[in-house]
């Protein structure tokens, strides 16, 4: 590479990285943040000593027992029971966005559209039905699940379905988008192979590109199922019992039940590290090469000695059984009665409630002035003032809170990856002999042991419960939104980062080591330079997701779009309502388009 092209890169890094700082100070001024905002006041300062000294004696009896009438359920029984219902919607909601997600992800792909050539589907229909698609599966995930809830509550009412469906669509869509990004990524090679040799399109497509496909699609599937998890938590905040629910009575009780509160966070986070851990066991099965210990040259003994996978066996037969068991574990065995007796659906017919759901389409959607005076001429002035008035401040606001997260998040990230890595911090990182003491291994070793621990833990808690936690001890502003979702998405960036790291052999990060450098100047000077494209991709497809939660983060009672729609809820006006929903689900529109259109500039310049 020549001199003035290594400059010119090195400048474009560096630039982005100091537009992102001031863009950071330019967000935190616009937020309002004040210095006051840091400073606890003395019940702040007694709240937050009491909470993080609770850590430490978390609750096994009820606080109050004395006080409560004999007939109470046992105190572990309430646990279990809130475990076992965030665990059963999060895995029938899963069930249903894993069909959503495959059939949706394979008319979204591009590998099959632009390889089929079919008489029955022209193709000019093809690329419609195509980009149709690409917008349907964009909508379903631009709203977040919680919001999807309030819909399905507003027109179905509180059912268990409700919430199942709001997991389901937007993670079906994502799922969808992911899958069919996977698929489009995949070598055409063996397609076009099998294509050569008399296969069809279908069939060329099917053989040559999912069988590539198939482990980065099985793994993030299992990494969307660790997140189902934390979103079906979230949802005990709109009267769901989950873990959710009893963490939000056990705060507004007062100090006295902090240690309930660590009691089911220890729950949560156990579920969550439980997951992670299986579904980083498969990652890694999974993604592991086989080779056949029996290399005959006859196709019957190539395929009577090829390698099993007897974990993907098991954990295909056990996924069904999971699946069957949260949808009938009533039917099953009528003894776990007790952990769930609410039934799916409301015990209204099926007529009442498509009644109910048309009357929530027809009436309650539709704006207050078209609704009195039948001229639907009068939605847009109606759209206009209330995007005046509410919505371009509600917007930057959620723009504002989602940005300075993602930046503290990414920048913090990147800086600490070095420190946390396992290739870095071995006696031989990439092989290279660094001569150091065994003291100073172990130091090493503990401390990105620990700071890979920060990193499970950073992206195991839900932003939503996070916000709402540091609301309890801090003064009510902008800043504790930020910090949830800089610590949540710090784990996950921290994550990536370190696989990008670790599970690659980078003979130019020798380099800087064979030459005396440190375990720094080998990840600043030559790994974090060489894959800063690949960085930036993390921060685009976190900075998106950052602008949904903070959507509904708001609905804390803290200015961003969540708050108006907090409001309109309140008021019962649910045309409101569904209006803020949709400007919320624009924004992320846009920030898809947006870093859709940096991440195929970057990908030209790779």
């Amino acid at each position: 590479m020549e001199l003035s092209t290594t400059k010119t890169l090195f400048g474009k890094r560096r630039g982005f990285i100091l537009f992102s700082l001031v863009l950071l100070c330019f967000c935190i001024n616009l937020t309002d943040i004040k210095w006051a905002d840091f400073k606890l006041n003395h019940y702040g300062v007694n709240a937050a000593t009491e909470f993080f000294k609770a850590a430490f004696n978390p609750a096994f009896d009820y606080p109050n027992k004395e006080e409560l009438p004999s007939t109470i359920p046992p105190y572990y029984e309430k646990i279990i029971k809130a475990a076992w219902v965030t665990v059963k919607y999060a895995t029938c909601g899963f069930s249903l966005a894993i069909p959503i997600g495959i059939f949706m992800g394979f008319f979204a792909s591009r590998s099959w559209w632009q390889f089929t050539r079919s008489k029955w589907i022209p193709r000019a229909t093809a690329q419609l039905l195509h980009r149709f698609v690409r917008i349907l599966i964009t909508a379903g995930r631009s709203i977040h699940e919680l919001l999807w809830g309030l819909l399905f509550i507003s027109a179905i009412g509180t059912t268990p379905f409700s919430i199942i469906a709001a997991i389901a669509i937007p993670y079906g869509c994502t799922l969808a988008k992911v899958f069919s990004e996977i698929l489009d990524e995949q070598e055409s090679n063996c397609r076009d192979q099998i294509r050569l040799q008399g296969g069809s399109p279908f069939s060329s497509w099917l053989f040559g590109v999912v069988p590539l496909a198939f482990n980065d699609i099985l793994s993030y599937a299992l990494y969307r199922y660790e997140c189902a998890i934390r979103s079906a938590a979230i949802f005990g905040f709109v009267g769901i019992p989950t873990l959710g629910y009893h963490i939000e009575a056990a705060a507004a009780e007062g100090i006295g039940y902090y240690g309930e509160i660590w009691t089911l966070l220890y729950v949560l986070l156990g579920i969550i590290l439980v997951v992670e851990r299986l579904s980083c066991f498969a990652r890694k099965k999974l993604n592991s090469p086989q080779q056949s210990k029996h290399p005959h040259r006859s196709l019957e003994q190539l395929t009577k000695y090829r390698p099993k996978r007897f974990y993907l066996k098991f954990f295909t037969a056990f996924s069904v059984l999971l699946f069957i068991f949260v949808w009938n574990h009533q039917t099953l065995i009528p003894a776990t009665q007790w952990l769930d007796d609410e039934s799916m659906m409301s015990n209204l017919s099926f007529q009442q409630r498509w009644e109910n759901f048309t009357r929530f389409l027809d009436k309650e959607l539709t704006p207050s002035t078209v609704r009195n005076s039948g001229d639907w001429s009068q939605a847009f002035p109606w759209a206009k003032e209330l995007f005046l008035s509410k919505g371009i401040a509600a917007s930057l606001q959620t723009f504002y809170i989602a940005t300075s997260a993602m930046i503290l998040a990414w920048l913090s990230a990147i800086c600490v990856i070095p420190w946390a890595s396992k290739v870095l911090n071995s006696p031989q990182p990439f092989g290279v002999h660094k001569g150091n003491s065994r003291l100073q291994a172990f130091i090493r070793g503990a401390v990105a042991l620990f700071l890979r621990f920060i990193f499970i833990i950073s992206r195991s808690m839900p932003e939503y419960l996070l916000a709402f936690l540091l609301l309890v001890i801090f003064p009510p502003s902008a800043w504790p939104l930020i910090v949830a979702l800089a610590i949540h998405n710090f784990g996950i960036v921290g994550r990536l980062g370190g696989e990008l790291v670790d599970n690659r052999d980078f003979n130019h990060a020798k380099i800087p080591l064979l030459q005396g450098g440190s375990r720094a100047h080998s990840y600043f000077f030559s790994l974090l330079p060489t894959h800063f494209n690949r960085f930036l991709l993390y921060f685009f497809y976190r900075w998106e997701t950052c602008v949904r939660d903070a959507t509904i983060l708001g609905m804390l009672s803290i200015a961003s779009i969540g708050l108006e729609i907090k409001e309109a809820q309140a008021r019962d006006r649910l045309d409101e309502l569904f209006f803020f929903i949709l400007l919320g689900a624009a924004i992320v529109m846009i920030g898809d388009l947006i870093s859709d259109t940096v991440r195929s500039r970057i990908k030209e310049t790779q």
